[in-house]
């Protein structure tokens, strides 16, 4: 009776442990790792894209050309008497400071738009851009810089110069330029500005670096006259600068294939 309720009880502990799973305590699901999480993709999220113009390929743009023209009083050139290498700038030098032809077209005035966020690529304003100090006088005298580019400026007088710029935003320009330096660059320009530019041996000498964020930016010619061509469709608004007349504005609106005339005269 006795071997009988020993094999018994023998057989219930041996039920009882195979029940019970091993033993032990579930563990704390504080103490848990974290779940691994794989993102479809794998690899980190892009960042967004930076701001500004964006340059690409314009299908079936259009063009906005125009005069731009002087009514005003006469403004008559500017005789300066010089006072050094005069051997180079001559005795005296006439300063022209509003350029017009006899229909009244206005030259060197800087036509932009100001609010395009697209378009054709930024470089299609070029690569090199060259200021030249010629006959003590600096050529041409408004300069077309787009943001990212650097400007040369040479010296074709063979004379020393001193490029001397008063940007707001942008790092200043301070340099002599001997003889021996035909030729210096500045820093890459990266804010948008119009940036006077004097000498600092000859006082008399002035330009103007227009720094620009998209390409549709062009200078008039001789005859006042100017074109922006594969602007995508739109309305935009069209800022015409001049350095001694100040700045005008207006609105323009772009068919796709058309041509939008935009001109703008000076009192």
């Amino acid at each position: 009776m006795k071997r009988i309720l020993v094999l018994l009880v023998g057989i219930l502990t041996i039920f009882l442990v195979a029940c019970g799973g091993g033993g032990g305590e579930e563990p704390d699901a504080a103490t848990q790792p974290p779940p691994t999480v794989v993102e479809e993709g794998g690899g980190e999220e892009p960042e967004p894209a930076a701001g500004g113009y964006q340059g690409g390929t314009v299908s079936d743009g259009g063009t906005i050309s125009g005069k731009i023209t002087y009514s005003g009083p006469a403004v008559e050139p500017e005789t300066v008497e010089t006072d050094k290498d005069q051997e180079v700038c001559g005795d005296s030098i006439e300063i022209t400071r509003v350029k017009t032809d006899a229909s009244g077209g206005l030259a060197n005035a800087i036509v932009r738009i100001t609010d395009i966020s697209s378009g054709k690529p930024l470089d299609t304003l070029g690569s090199d851009f060259v200021l030249d100090q010629n006959g003590c006088e600096y050529v041409p005298a408004a300069l077309v810089v787009p943001v990212g580019s650097a400007i040369t400026i040479l010296n074709s007088d063979g004379i020393l110069h001193n490029i001397h710029t008063t940007p707001f935003d942008n790092p200043p320009l301070n340099i002599a330029q001997p003889a021996t330096e035909p030729e210096v660059s500045s820093d890459p320009f990266t804010i948008p500005e119009i940036i006077p530019v004097s000498c600092d041996v000859h006082s008399w000498m002035e330009a103007t670096l227009i720094v620009v964020d998209n390409p549709y930016a062009v200078t008039t010619g001789e005859d006042g006259s100017f074109t922006l061509d594969d602007v995508p469709a739109g309305t935009y608004t069209i800022e015409v600068w001049h350095a001694e007349l100040g700045t005008q504005t207006m609105t323009v609106t772009v068919e796709a294939g058309g041509t939008a005339t935009a001109d703008v005269e000076f009192e």
